[in-house]
């Protein structure tokens, strides 16, 4: 099928997106003309099936309370199909953002100063919701191996003993585009069984995986530690639908479940709802032409980085739109480091500092655009770095 669409992408420029409308409050900068490539949306055409969907709701001329049937069936039915996970409705919660789900956990699942950890570099805003339930953060820092991420399972452990309430996983890992194996998932819920450590698993981009690789759902990985664990998924990466907040928990068990819906219990967003209901049974084969999409920008940055910018190392990756830039060798701290790629480069990436502990010196950028946007973004790193 044609990659029309794709290559088009659409112009988001004055439509009150943040990632193109509010980079330069972001940034501090007053230029026009950069190509932002930093907050984790996609620049492509919303899957036709998801738009028809909206409008024939919207054409009703009426958006008053909505039971949403069908929701939770499409749900159970995606993640069977995707990914070979049985799910029950009734463990299925509505909530308004992923981010939103770990912040009404940590409420219940922890008190002030209890320690929750984290596998570092890791998506920021985890740092800002436990600093915010007034949390102890305690990073396992990930390991570079032959330029791909690994975790120190040693280190790990000797981590979660210090005293570890809750783990918060990240799978597959953003920024560093891990898939996590099945081993290293088991392995996982050993060590936090051991230490009757609760797990938050941040399964978010479980749909991005390249070819080749696997995800691995936490719960059936290890079904004997459900009811420890707490599984986070949504359509807004898969489908770029994060504008309509539309996420869910599955909490396997009950009480937590119910204490969870004393803090936030609704439907969902109405149309959020219709999205997901169309995204899960009817875009199955948009995505599938978005993965191999995504995964040619890629290898694009790739090699043209290897042979044009070798003071710049790719990362390996294997799911997600987000590509982690080993800048380390271009000797700027990571303040300079942004201005440089802000000033010199004409791009607003994410400064990897942001993610926590062996973050400096990367930064990371989103490659979910059309490829003629990515030769651009490379063509302008590779000047600015030329020029140093």
């Amino acid at each position: 099928m044609s990659n029309e669409v794709f290559n088009k992408g659409v112009n988001r420029i004055g439509t009150n997106s943040v990632k193109y409308d509010k980079y330069k409050e972001n940034f501090n900068t007053d230029r026009d003309d950069i190509i932002p490539m930093w907050i984790a949306d996609m620049d492509f055409e919303t899957c036709d099936e998801i738009t028809k969907a909206l409008i024939k709701k919207v054409s009703t001329g009426n958006l008053g309370y909505d039971t949403v049937k069908g929701y939770k069936e499409a749900v159970v039915n995606w993640m069977k199909k995707r990914h070979d996970l049985d799910i029950n409705t009734e463990d299925i919660v509505y909530t308004p953002g992923v981010v939103t789900a770990i912040n009404f956990l940590l409420k219940i699942l922890v008190k002030e100063n209890d320690k929750v950890l984290v596998q570092s570099p890791v998506y920021h805003s985890f740092f800002r919701v436990l600093n915010e339930n007034k949390c102890d953060i305690i990073q396992s820092e990930l390991v570079i191996n032959d330029n791909r991420y690994e975790i120190d399972f040693n280190e790990f452990e000797r981590k979660i003993a210090t005293g570890v309430k809750v783990f918060i996983l990240c799978n597959p890992h953003n920024p560093i585009g891990r898939v996590w194996t099945l081993e290293e998932l088991e392995r996982i819920v050993e060590i936090c069984e051991s230490y009757k450590v609760f797990i938050i698993s941040d399964e978010i981009h479980s749909d991005l995986i390249f070819k080749g690789y696997k995800h691995n759902s936490l719960t059936k990985v290890a079904p004997y530690y459900k009811d420890n664990i707490v599984t986070l998924t949504a359509p807004s990466k898969t489908f770029n639908l994060a504008g309509l907040y539309t996420s869910n928990a599955i909490i396997t068990n009950e009480s937590l479940r119910n204490e969870y819906k004393k803090l936030f219990s609704t439907e969902p967003n109405v149309l959020g709802a219709e999205a997901l209901i169309a995204a899960y049974n009817k875009g199955e084969s948009w995505l599938d032409r978005l993965l191999i999409y995504i995964e040619n920008n890629y290898n694009y940055v790739v090699k043209y980085i290897s042979e044009n910018i070798p003071k710049i190392k790719v990362i390996k990756q294997e799911g997600t739109f987000l590509t982690w830039l080993d800048c380390r060798n271009l000797g700027l701290d990571d303040e300079d480091l942004a201005r440089f790629f802000i000033d010199k480069a004409g791009l607003a990436l994410s400064s990897g500092i942001g993610f926590g502990n062996g973050g400096s010196g990367f930064m990371r950028m989103n490659i979910g655009c059309p490829i003629s946007t990515i030769k651009e973004a490379l063509n302008r790193i590779k000047e600015a770095v030329d020029a140093i």
